[in-house]
């Protein structure tokens, strides 16, 4: 018998071409895969986000139903001011996480500042206050005060603030200054609370957008925003609490647009970004101040 002759139970190998046949097929169906399950796990990460703003419906409403249904206070606009916020139990990051079984913000923060460590960031906790989709820009939360023994001021750090134009007509009728905590808008102030914004996932990174879009470059180290620093992180847009407790999802260009259908400036002074879906004023136009 020759060497190339086979038995009825030989072994064959292989071939080259048959090889290469096989990891081409094998390549192909894990190319195939591998966007399926990069979109699960953002379809994954955009539930977490908007469970967690569920969380902060929830404790808001709880909150409001012990104070005469209004909301907590939002703070004044300052990050630098984030020392006389945090001082205030009515502040919205103190008030309401004790509502669902959270931290005050207040002794998350300072207990960082004694232990002279960063306050958590997206992916160090499973904290209300942060969306696990979340990439901040930079690995050093926004600081306030004086440095402590180890060089660290105090931090703070959020995926979810107040909506800042909420009060903005309620306070100009009231003639009230920034610093009051004793006032906000009530439930009974806002006549469409299905359509009013109580809260928005607030962008994490300038990188969330184009760099090209108008509101590339705004600054991020904010405790309140509105559609200037919305979210584009999960699908191009972001998700929002409505004062009914209800969440959605709603795309960074449609909460951007005003009622002239501008995005970019020159804006005028009449432009309004309230619309037939998002209320972010709900005693008067929303406007670029």
């Amino acid at each position: 018998m020759t060497t190339t002759d086979r038995s009825p139970g030989a072994l064959r190998a292989f071939t080259i071409v048959e090889l290469l046949v096989t990891v081409s097929i094998i390549a192909l169906l894990i190319g195939l895969l591998l966007p399926g399950l990069g979109m699960v796990r953002a379809s994954a990460r955009a539930t977490k986000s908007q469970s967690n703003l569920r969380q902060w419906g929830l404790g808001t409403i709880a909150w409001a139903n012990l104070h005469e249904e209004r909301l907590p206070w939002e703070g004044m606009k300052d990050a630098a001011n984030m020392g006389e916020n945090l001082a205030q139990s009515k502040f919205w990051a103190n008030a309401i996480p004790p509502m669902v079984g959270q931290q005050p913000y207040s002794e998350i923060s300072e207990r960082a500042f004694q232990e002279q460590r960063n306050v958590d960031l997206p992916g160090d906790s499973e904290s209300i206050f942060m969306d696990p989709a979340a990439m901040p820009d930079s690995s050093e939360p926004p600081a306030f005060g004086q440095p402590g023994p180890g060089g660290l001021r105090r931090q703070f750090y959020f995926n979810y603030v107040p909506n800042s134009q909420i009060n903005n007509t309620a306070a100009k009728q009231a003639n009230v200054p920034d610093f009051a905590p004793d006032f906000s808008m009530s439930f009974a102030q806002m006549p469409y609370a299905d359509k009013t914004i109580l809260m928005v996932e607030m962008r994490s990174s300038k990188n969330e957008l184009q760099s090209t879009d108008p509101h590339y470059t705004r600054d991020l180290k904010r405790h309140r925003s509105d559609w200037k620093r919305f979210a584009a992180r999960h699908f191009k847009g972001g998700h929002m609490m409505f004062a009914d407790g209800h969440v959605a999802w709603i795309l960074n260009e449609e909460a951007t647009t005003n009622s002239r259908g501008q995005r970019a400036e020159p804006f005028l002074p009449e432009d309004d970004w309230n619309s037939n879906k998002l209320i972010w004023d709900p005693l008067g136009p929303a406007t670029d101040d």
